[in-house]
């Protein structure tokens, strides 16, 4: 299955990490197959040592900014605290 991407966005390197370098991240939204089914899906694309280069592979990629990318909401998911309308969790939780 081939993946779909609407956009690119370029990551700065990341000081917690020393062998990484300008990070190219692809864009699109997760597959009906997923549980995150039309959430944003940030899929890593390849590492360059310079911007230069990641901006010469992926010239209409923007820089990337927490302000920028989609936040992802989990809202559909059940909370710990909250109801389990299919029981999945009842032996989990040492209700049975």
């Amino acid at each position: 299955m081939k993946t779909e991407h609407k956009y690119y966005t370029i990551s700065a390197p990341d000081p917690r990490y020393t062998s990484n370098g300008w990070t190219v991240y692809g864009w699109g939204t997760y597959p009906r197959s997923s549980v995150l089914a039309g959430q944003p899906r940030k899929c890593f694309i390849i590492s360059y040592d310079t911007l230069e280069l990641a901006q010469a592979a992926f010239p209409k990629a923007n820089q990337s900014s927490k302000w920028i990318e989609p936040s992802v909401s989990l809202a559909h998911l059940p909370d710990a605290d909250g109801s389990d309308p299919f029981g999945d969790n009842a032996a989990a939780a040492g209700d049975y």
